[in-house]
């Protein structure tokens, strides 16, 4: 990296930017923080000599070049917070050799890398034959609305990448779909409620119990905790996408739910515990993954919202049909359709081919669970910054990078960015 203090600089003001969703305020659509990060990010490029838009403060695009149009997409909002922080997420720390920020893997430190790997392509003086498109959005987390107000004003290259994934470069991702189960209100709880986004694994969930809903010895053998008639459950964050590497805090709730006679067995069994084997449906994209995330209590029922990840060419309906015999309520609606590039042809060639050049590997290119920005374009790929060597915590307390791995993204990202200028 040709100045990276300035870069380190830059990075610290961008994650200052408390961006997680916030309501519409005027000028503002994703809320103040948001528009903040959106104009130093397009004021930044600007400074560096790019030609840039502002699409009404939904997102933002960095225009380069001449030729046949490449994308790239990222984003800067970023998931709460959360709870188990050693230090202030919005403030980049750096402690043994690792940074510590909220958004410092998910997404923006990687879309500053994105712009410098371009700032050094623009001053290398070298002829560029295609026109490079780099585009943020500021609601990537919770709705992808940045990205539908996009579609209605610009037109998206054909081919492109977003840095929102793992090395060495993902060629397919599963489908997306949120489940909703509906059971009927407990006769000894209420007001039960949990999680913050359907895309990360429920840490906290807590209820209100009547007199009769309290028992000190279940309530230790679950690993409850009790303040007044509150019990309160605490997990592990995770990426709803990878539901295996968190704890997800409806579980031990709902266990202590059916101890004390509550008709929560059916969920219990077929959701929390996977009764039917629903993860073991697979194929060369990976598992089918259930995350129930969300929990919300109306007037007549409790509403438990999962995030539902299934890999192509499986059909969404058969795994429907699997929940038909849970014998409980639900509703779903499909927010993206599994993607798949071709991992032979030119592009993903030119992106793996970047990243074992850099890391002396040959690696072949993978498919993820996960669903990026990279939809966003017809023949799209998720290229790192996650090298997977470690958890680096994303969407959980404590989101963290390598120093060294940052810089080897970067590496990557530009040597990418310089082949495909060719």
């Amino acid at each position: 990296m040709q100045n990276y203090s300035a870069f380190l600089q830059d990075l610290k003001t961008l994650i200052s930017f408390k961006s997680t969703a916030a309501p519409a305020e005027e000028n503002a659509p994703f809320g103040k923080e948001n528009l903040k990060a959106l104009e130093f990010f397009l004021k930044k490029a600007q400074d560096f000599g790019f030609e840039t838009i502002n699409y009404d403060n939904y997102a933002g695009e960095v225009c380069f070049g001449k030729g046949e149009e490449l994308g790239i997409i990222g984003h800067l909002d970023v998931v709460p917070t959360g709870i188990g922080w050693d230090s202030d997420p919005f403030e980049l720390v750096e402690k043994d050799g690792y940074l510590f920020a909220r958004g410092i893997m998910d997404d923006k430190g990687p879309c500053l890398l994105a712009l410098y790997a371009l700032k050094e392509l623009k001053d290398s003086g070298i002829k560029v034959n295609r026109k490079f498109r780099l585009f943020v959005g500021c609601n990537e987390e919770s709705g992808w609305r940045d990205f539908e107000y996009l579609k209605t004003k610009a037109t998206m290259p054909k081919y492109g990448f977003s840095p929102d994934g793992n090395f060495p470069v993902s060629y397919a991702e599963k489908g997306v779909t949120v489940v909703s189960f509906s059971i009927p209100k407990l006769k000894k709880f209420h007001s039960i409620s949990g999680g913050t986004v359907i895309n990360a694994v429920c840490d906290y969930a807590c209820c209100t119990a009547i007199s009769d809903g309290i028992d000190s010895e279940l309530l230790a053998k679950h690993g409850l905790k009790l303040s007044e008639n509150r019990i309160e459950s605490f997990g592990k964050a995770a990426h709803g996408s990878t539901p295996h590497l968190g704890k997800n805090a409806l579980k031990p709730l709902f266990s202590y739910f059916l101890d004390m006679g509550e008709d929560v067995k059916d969920f219990y069994d077929f959701v929390l515990c996977d009764k039917k084997n629903i993860s073991d449906i697979k194929n060369e994209q990976g598992n089918v993954t259930i995350s129930p995330d969300l929990i919300t209590e109306t007037d007549d029922k409790v509403i438990i919202s999962c995030d539902c990840r299934i890999p192509a060419p499986i059909d969404p309906k058969d795994i429907y049909k699997i929940f038909d015999t849970f014998g409980i309520d639900y509703s779903f609606k499909s927010h993206h359709e599994p993607m798949m590039v071709d991992k032979d042809g030119w592009f993903v060639k030119t992106l793996s081919n970047a990243y074992n050049e850099i890391m002396g590997k040959c690696k072949p290119p993978v498919s993820m669970g996960g669903s990026t920005f990279a939809r966003c374009f017809e023949k799209g790929c998720a290229f790192g910054p996650d090298f997977k060597t470690y958890d680096t915590n994303i969407h959980d307390a404590n989101e963290k990078v390598k120093k060294e791995d940052l810089f080897k993204a970067y590496e990557i990202y530009k040597k990418t960015i310089f082949d495909l200028a060719k």
